[in-house]
């Protein structure tokens, strides 16, 4: 059988407001920032001549430190270009200039503005570490490297940017080479559960699955909820031949990162190794539902204002019985628009799973009150046929126009319950059962 080989994805984590590379299996955070409303508009990189007006530069600093701070850049780009324009830019402000283009999406410029803060400052270790981040952002791994080497230079005990170099090592696959930097890094950290995990990733490839192993170990040690140890040490496992062992990691990676596909489909991997298909299948069916809601989480991000997408998430969740969940969906909804009569009718199906038939009533009619709706009515007439209510049941079953086995059954009850009362009246429901569903006498018994 063949297994997923573990790939290495740089992703990116905050070091004072700017992006640090960290691979696939290393912890990552984001800054702490408030996101702008829109991109700033960004001027050219050249300074240009010096304006003729005189600049307060330190009265500008204060406010671009502020904003920065807040996370306002729109607000915050225009001093720096002002300062930028007039060559009065201090090192500093271009330090913060390149974190607001990187987060513009604009990389290139962005190592423009680091590369003059580093001219002002070149003796500022964390800012070559800054520009090598950049450089991996922009795939460039090369100047990624040298931009590591110069801080380490500056600075000897600089952990992160042993760690950083070792993976730029790892992205041109000299994984001997990247063990040697994340030794070094550990050397100066003994905690730093990211060159840990590094370490192991390169072991991992070279094939040294128990030294991999162990590094993993190590990692979650450090921090039981390391998801990513967890993911790589059950990959290491596999490759020994442990697929039971695997199961246990990738199930913790699970129970840390509950939405993150590729962990279900690892242990699906997992459980067809040792013939557990009834659970492979559920692990696949898992990371299909958790794939439909990053699709409408993402899609929430880009119409924040759309109730339909939180009803439909809603409906997602409440698939796993995540009911909770579902209800904060459904009230924001409502505060969206309190008259989106689907967030009431998925209400009432949530009600009605939970068997809180009443509240589901309540909740449909409530939903009816905006216009017909056969869903309501569809979910009402069960409500009132698991409540034994079959005249209510069958009223909303028509409306609804539903016809199914279970609208057969309703009529085949109240059949039933009409012997000895009304014979002309059983006699016509037992035909209209019979005729939605022939088999219905059978499936009653």
């Amino acid at each position: 059988m063949r297994y997923p080989f573990l790939t290495l994805i740089l992703l990116f984590c905050a070091m004072e407001g700017c992006s640090q590379s960290e691979p696939a299996a290393a912890q990552t955070t984001e800054p702490e920032q408030q996101a702008p409303a829109e991109s700033p508009q960004v001027a050219e990189e050249k300074p240009q001549p010096k304006d003729e007006v005189v600049v307060d530069v330190a009265g500008a600093m204060e406010k671009i430190e502020a904003y920065f701070k807040q996370g306002n850049y729109v607000a915050a780009f225009p001093l720096l270009d002002q300062l930028h324009r007039a060559n009065v830019c201090p090192a500093r402000g271009y330090v913060i200039r390149a974190q607001i283009l990187d987060f513009s999406g604009l990389t290139s410029q962005a190592i423009s503005s680091m590369t003059l803060a580093i001219t002002r400052e070149p003796e500022n270790a964390e800012w070559h570490n800054m520009l090598g981040l950049l450089f991996v952002k922009a795939q460039n791994p090369q100047m990624a490297y040298q931009a590591f080497t110069k801080a380490i230079s500056v600075d000897q005990k600089f952990s992160k940017a042993y760690n950083n170099r070792g993976l730029t090592l790892i992205s041109q696959k000299q994984y001997e080479e990247a063990i040697v930097d994340f030794d070094k890094a550990i050397g100066q950290s003994k905690d730093y559960v990211d060159a840990y995990n590094n370490r192991g990733y390169a072991y991992l490839e070279l094939g040294e699955f128990d030294k991999a192993i162990e590094n993993f170990s190590r990692c979650v040690e450090i921090d039981a909820k390391y998801v990513k140890g967890y993911n790589n040490r059950g990959f290491a496992l596999i490759k020994l031949g442990e697929p039971e062992q695997a199961i246990a990691d990738f199930t913790q990676a699970i129970e840390h990162a509950p939405y993150d596909v590729k962990h279900y489909l690892h242990r699906r991997d997992a459980y067809q190794a040792v013939g557990k298909l009834q659970e492979a299948n559920a692990d696949q069916q898992m990371a299909q539902w958790v794939q439909s809601l990053m699709v409408v989480a993402r899609q929430i991000q880009r119409d924040p204002k759309n109730p339909a997408l939180f009803v439909e998430r809603a409906e997602l969740f409440a698939k796993q019985e995540k009911f909770e969940d579902a209800e904060k969906d459904l009230e924001h909804a409502l505060t969206l628009d309190n008259s989106f009569a689907q967030a009431f009718v998925v209400r009432g199906e949530i009600c009605y799973q939970r068997k809180q038939y009443e509240k589901a009533i309540e909740a449909c009619t409530k939903a009816l009150e905006f216009g017909q709706n056969f869903d309501a009515h569809s979910v009402c007439g069960d409500a009132h046929m698991a409540l034994g209510q079959l005249d209510k049941a069958i009223s909303n079953y028509q409306a609804a126009q539903r016809f199914d086995n279970a609208v057969a059954l309703a009529y085949w009850k109240r059949a039933e319950s009409r012997k000895g009362k009304d014979k002309e009246g059983a006699e016509k429901d037992r035909a209209t059962a019979l005729q939605l569903d022939p088999e219905v006498e059978t499936r009653v018994k």
